[in-house]
Parts: structure tokens; sequence; C-alpha cells
């Protein structure tokens, strides 16, 4: 099936409105998320409940000094400590590293398929690419 030009800017001028309708609702909702992280919920028959919201983070090795050694860690290791790696993403990057050899900066990183640039910078202070643990 063909689709011109003229048929895909108007599917992608239908699309941005219904985008931008659900970005506004995604940030409307954090917003009621953060007033009720910070304030106190009180029910009728207990006392007040401070709710706090905290960010989900991966439990880091510490073995390690806190850091993945990219170069030697098992792909079980990388998904467990790396945020938005799993164990597919951290699969591939341990084939790479046998295929290819060491991990040398992060652009050889974000050469992996599933790696790119948010990744690497939530990780970026959690990879080392020194060769051997110390």
């Amino acid at each position: 099936m063909n689709i011109s030009v003229n048929q895909r800017v108007i599917i992608l001028v239908a699309l941005v409105p219904i985008f931008l309708l659900a970005l506004q609702k995604g940030l409307d909702q954090s917003n009621q998320v953060e007033e009720l992280s910070s304030s106190k919920l009180q029910h009728s028959d207990t006392q007040p409940v401070t709710v706090v919201s905290t960010p989900k983070l991966k439990q880091i090795d510490t073995a390690s000094n806190g850091l993945v050694l990219i170069n030697s860690a098992s792909a079980e290791e990388i998904a467990k400590n790396l945020e938005g790696i799993g164990k597919a993403i951290a699969k591939r990057i341990v084939t790479r590293r046998q295929k290819q050899g060491p991990y040398q900066n992060f652009d050889q990183l974000k050469a992996v398929s599933g790696v790119g640039e948010a990744k690497i910078e939530a990780n970026r202070q959690r990879i080392s690419f020194d060769q051997t643990k110390s």
C-alpha cells in the first residue's frame, strides 16, 4: 500500500494534536503525583500519613565500588546494575564485547542496539571501562 506525501502530511497533522494532548495529560498526572508526594493525607480513622515518592533505582553491586566493569561484567550483572538495561540488551553488550574486544568509550557502547544516549546518561557514573576489578 503506497501512501502519498500528502496523505502522510495529513496523518501527521492529525496525530500532532493527539500527541500534545497525551503529553499534557502525562504532565498533569505527574504534577498530581508531586502534589500528593509532598502533602499529608488524612484518613478518618488514622493518624496523618506522609506520602513520599522515591524513584525506583536498581541496586548497585558494591563489590565493585558501585561501578559496573563493562569489560568484565556478566550479562546478569549488567542487567542488575544499570538503569534501563534488561537481560536482552545486556546480552548484546556482552556478545559485542566477545566479538569485537573490550569497550574503550561510551560511543562504542552506544553502537550496541538498544543502548542510546539516554541510557548512557542515566548510567554514566556507574560504568567503568577498566579491565579488572579493583
